[in-house]
């Protein structure tokens, strides 16, 4: 695909800021090499809630792939339904998608992310998640390592937090049950060429990690879609 852009967008919690989405939708003109979503796109697990989104985008730009990981609302036991009833989208889990922009060839790399510390519901309900928590920056390691060695653009896509540097404006005392320190590791020595996250809905919209361009999608915070521009070695913030 020949365009040198992509848009994403995370925190929806459809029907709760679906207006403020597709308000910004209608401000886009250019169709985008692909579009992103970071998670958190619906409210409580209610799957039936998405289709306004995915409705809106198929109707502006029907080619458009479109990319999207699980967050915390998208719940375990309904993504198998989410697969189902949205086979438009590519969804990953700690999976890769490939695709060419312009002159570019992306890996866009995408998992929930991972905690330093389970939420109390967690801890009570999901005990289990403390160790996928864990597991889960080697997994993103090798597969970024992976892409890396075949000569791909790497785009990091998390819904969880990625640094603490977006959490600033969010209580610190909640930062362990927002991000993963390891995580932010990962950024620092391996290097994504994009890392985009949402969740955190009062953090920064914008920072630099060890040079990673970060960005916080989170349509709570940003109020509009964000539009990232590729181009290798120069990979700029815009919105």
């Amino acid at each position: 695909m020949g365009q040198d852009f992509i848009y994403a967008v995370s925190d929806v919690h459809s029907p709760k800021f679906l207006q403020i989405f597709r308000s910004s939708l209608k401000t886009l003109a250019e169709e985008p090499c692909i579009f992103l979503m970071a998670g958190d796109m619906i409210d409580k697990g209610k799957v039936e809630m998405l289709k306004p989104i995915v409705g809106d985008l198929k109707s502006k730009w029907p080619e458009t792939p479109l990319i999207a990981v699980f967050g915390n609302e998208e719940y375990h036991d309904i993504r198998g339904k989410l697969r189902e009833e949205y086979p438009e989208i590519s969804w990953l889990d700690d999976e890769t998608f490939k695709v060419n922009c312009g002159n570019l060839k992306i890996a866009i790399i995408g998992t929930q992310g991972a905690l330093d510390r389970l939420t109390k519901w967690q801890a009570k309900n999901m005990p289990w998640l403390l160790e996928e928590y864990l597991k889960r920056p080697d997994t993103l390691t090798r597969l970024i390592t992976e892409a890396r060695g075949e000569g791909y653009t790497v785009i990091l896509v998390s819904h969880y937090a990625l640094t603490s540097e977006t959490l600033k404006g969010e209580d610190p005392r909640a930062w362990p049950e927002m991000y993963s320190r390891k995580m932010e590791k990962l950024i620092k020595e391996l290097k994504p060429d994009i890392a985009i996250h949402g969740h955190a809905h009062n953090g920064k919209a914008y920072t630099l990690t060890s040079g990673v361009p970060v960005y916080n999608v989170s349509i709570p915070l940003t109020k509009t879609i964000t539009r990232v521009k590729l181009a290798k070695g120069l990979l700029a913030f815009t919105q």
